[in-house]
């Protein structure tokens, strides 16, 4: 009767360590990839997504924050361009810009703004975007990227056009601020 007693406990504990979303709110610190950003409180951590900070409110369908930094010797996923070490804001900007357009599954991609911006205080740039999915649904996006040594570290802010873009934003600005890269010249 113990030992299944003690198999119901374990089975009891063991989904709220496998749960897919956190609570999240304050400082998050992250030494693995070498940056810290303050998160607005009552949002979620996507626990499943892998070399990415994935948070939302509501549910990724209605808003969606992604922080994370990519490696600058690894090719993006739609375009042949390049990202390159020594390259200026802008030519890294081109390069995002491209593989956006270069993605299959993004229709009607528009490019509503591409200009420098401090990104963790460096120079960096800022785009502001809208495409359709293919179900019809029309988003509107905001990407920071900014180039540190190795990586391209980003910010990205995706939600649909109707109410949930505008909704949200602000929240997306403050957390963009607070962005900073713990060490220059590191891993």
């Amino acid at each position: 009767m113990k030992r299944f007693n003690l198999w119901l406990l374990v089975l009891a504990i063991l989904p709220a360590g496998c749960a897919p979303w956190t609570m999240v709110g304050g400082s998050y610190l992250t030494n693995s990839e070498n940056y810290e950003v303050n998160l607005p409180s009552g949002w979620r951590k996507h626990n499943q997504s892998r070399d990415v900070l994935r948070i939302t409110r509501d549910g990724l369908t209605v808003q969606e924050i992604l922080i994370g930094r990519w490696p600058l010797d690894k090719d993006p996923p739609h375009t042949k361009k390049k990202l390159a070490k020594g390259m200026l804001p802008q030519e890294a900007a081109e390069v995002v810009v491209d593989d956006f357009r270069s993605n299959s599954s993004l229709d009607n991609y528009q490019i509503a703004e591409n200009n420098p911006s401090k990104v963790g205080g460096h120079a960096g740039f800022k785009l502001a975007y809208g495409y359709q999915t293919k179900a019809g649904l029309k988003k509107k996006g905001i990407y920071y990227g900014v180039l540190v040594d190795k990586w391209l570290y980003f910010l990205n802010y995706e939600a649909p056009d109707r109410h949930y873009f505008g909704k949200d934003r602000e929240v997306f600005e403050k957390i963009k601020e607070s962005f900073r890269v713990l060490r220059s010249g590191q891993a």
